[in-house]
C-alpha cells in the first residue's frame, strides 16, 4: 500500500496535474480490456481449488483451454481496436486539449499492452485457485516497486528528456506488468511440473461447458467497469483532466483502506468454494457474522480519514487542496458501500450463486451514466457522479448480504 502511494506521488510529479489526469483517464478506459476474457479467469478461480486434489490432467486441460480461448479473444480485441482508431477521434469525444497530439496512438499503445497483460495476467487466477493469494499480493507489490524505481530514475535523472513523459509512463507500466506476469507464470509451472499449458490439451468442450458461467462473470465485469470506471471519463468530458487529477488523488486515499480489506479477503473466493463443497456451513456463517462486526471498525476509520484528508494530501504530494466536505462525504459513503459487499461477492462467486448479482449489476450499469449526467446538469458537479455511482450499487449492497445468509441458513 505504501508503494501505491509512492508510485502515485512520483507519477503525479513526473506528469504534472493535466497529464496525470489524462493518464488516469486512459488507464480507466483500458481497464475495460483487462476484463474482456469473458470471465474465464474467474472460472479458473472457482474450479481449480476442487480440481487440484483430483486430476492434474484435468487441471492442464482446463488451464490450457482457458489460456488459448483468451488468446483468441485478445487477437480479436487488438484487430478491432486497431481499425477503430482510424475512424474515431477519442480526443474530440473527451474534449481533450488540441495541443495534445497523438492521443489515439497513445490509447492504442496502452490497449495493446493491456491485452497482452490480459493473457499473462491469468497467473493471478492460477495462484488464487491454488489458494496462494499471498503470491499474487507479492507480485502486485513487486510491480509497484519496479514502476516506482523506474519513474524515480526518469524523474530525478531526467532520462529521455526529449520524449513525451506520458509515453514513458505508458511504456514503464506496460513493460513492468508484462515482465512480472511472465515471471510468475513460469514460477507457477515450475512449482507444478505436472501441470502443462499446451495446445495439445485444448478441449473445445471444456470451453463450451464453461461458457455459460464465464459469460455471467464477463457481464458482471463489464457492468462493474461501467459503474466504477466511467467516472473518470465523465469528469474529463464535463470538467477537464485537471479535475480528474484532483478527484483521483482524493479517491486513492479513500481506496487505501478498501484495498487493504479486499487484499485480506481475496483468498476467501477459493476458500468458500472449497468449504461449501465440504459442507462446512457453520464455519461460513460464523465467518460472515464476524466480518459484519469487524466492518464497524472500517466505518470508523473512513470517518477519521474524512476529517484529515487535506493534511494527508499535503504531506503526500506537497499540494494544498480544499476538497468540498460534501464530495468527501459522498466518496466515503461510496467506499463503505463498495467494501461491504466484497466478502459477500467472494462467497457467492465461490459457490457459483451469481444470478441475482448479475441482474442487479446489469441494472446498476444501465442507470449509472444517465443518473450521473442528470446530476451533473442539476449542478452537483463531480459529487453528482459519485452520488450516481452510489445509487447504482445500492441494490447490490442491500441484496447480496441478505441472499448470502439465506443460502447458509437454508443449508443449516
Amino acid at each position: 500500500m505504501v508503494l501505491v502511494f509512492l508510485t502515485t506521488s512520483i507519477t503525479f510529479k513526473f506528469l504534472g496535474n493535466n497529464e496525470y489526469g489524462l493518464w488516469v483517464t486512459i488507464y480507466s478506459i483500458i481497464s475495460w480490456a483487462y476484463l474482456l476474457d469473458f470471465g474465464f479467469s474467474n472460472v479458473v478461480k472457482t474450479k481449480l481449488p476442487t480440481l487440484l486434489d483430483k486430476s492434474e490432467k484435468e487441471v492442464s486441460t482446463l488451464i490450457s483451454t482457458i489460456y488459448i480461448g483468451i488468446i483468441i479473444i485478445s487477437l480479436v480485441i487488438i484487430i478491432i481496436a486497431f481499425l477503430l482508431q482510424f475512424f474515431i477521434s477519442y480526443s474530440d469525444f473527451l474534449n481533450i486539449d488540441e495541443s495534445f497530439s497523438g492521443f489515439n496512438t497513445l490509447l492504442f499503445l496502452n490497449l495493446f499492452f493491456s491485452v497482452l497483460i490480459l493473457i499473462i495476467g491469468n497467473y493471478k487466477a492460477l495462484y488464487a485457485g491454488a489458494i496462494k493469494t499471498h503470491v499474487v499480493e507479492f507480485s502486485m507489490m513487486l510491480i509497484q516497486l519496479l514502476v516506482f524505481v523506474l519513474l524515480f530514475i526518469f524523474y530525478y535523472f531526467n532520462f529521455l528528456s526529449d520524449t513525451s513523459r506520458i509515453w514513458i509512463v505508458s511504456l514503464v507500466f506496460g513493460v513492468v506488468n508484462l515482465s512480472v506476469g511472465i515471471g510468475f507464470t513460469l514460477f507457477f509451472l515450475y512449482r507444478h511440473p505436472k501441470i502443462k499449458i499446451s495446445h495439445k490439451y485444448f478441449d473445445f468442450s471444456i470451453l463450451k461447458k464453461n461458457t455459460s458461467l464465464g459469460l455471467k462473470y464477463f457481464i458482471i465485469q463489464i457492468c462493474m467497469i461501467i459503474i466504477y470506471s466511467t467516472d473518470y471519463v465523465l469528469i474529463t468530458k464535463y470538467f477537464g483532466s485537471k479535475e480528474v487529477a484532483n478527484y483521483d488523488v482524493v479517491l486513492k486515499l479513500f481506496q487505501a483502506p478498501m484495498l487493504l480489506v479486499i487484499a485480506g479477503l481475496s483468498p476467501f473466493w477459493s476458500i468458500f468454494s472449497k468449504t461449501f463443497e465440504e459442507k462446512k456451513f457453520h464455519w461460513i456463517k460464523k465467518t460472515l457474522t464476524i466480518y459484519n462486526f469487524l466492518f464497524i471498525l472500517f466505518i470508523i476509520g473512513i470517518m477519521i480519514l474524512t476529517l484529515i484528508i487535506d493534511k494527508l494530501i499535503f504531506w503526500w504530494l506537497n499540494e494544498n487542496t480544499h476538497t468540498s466536505k460534501f464530495l468527501l462525504l459522498v466518496i466515503s459513503i461510496y467506499i463503505i458501500m463498495r467494501t461491504y459487499t466484497a466478502m459477500y461477492n467472494y462467497f457467492l462467486n465461490g459457490i457459483n450463486k451469481i444470478n441475482l448479482s448479475l441482474l442487479l449489476t446489469i441494472f446498476g450499469a444501465i442507470i449509472n451514466i444517465p443518473i450521473c449526467i442528470i446530476l451533473i446538469k442539476l449542478g452537483y458537479g463531480v459529487s453528482g457522479i459519485v452520488i450516481g455511482t452510489c445509487i447504482s450499487i445500492l441494490p447490490t449492497t442491500i441484496a447480496l448480504p441478505i441472499q448470502s445468509f439465506r443460502i447458509i441458513n437454508s443449508k443449516l
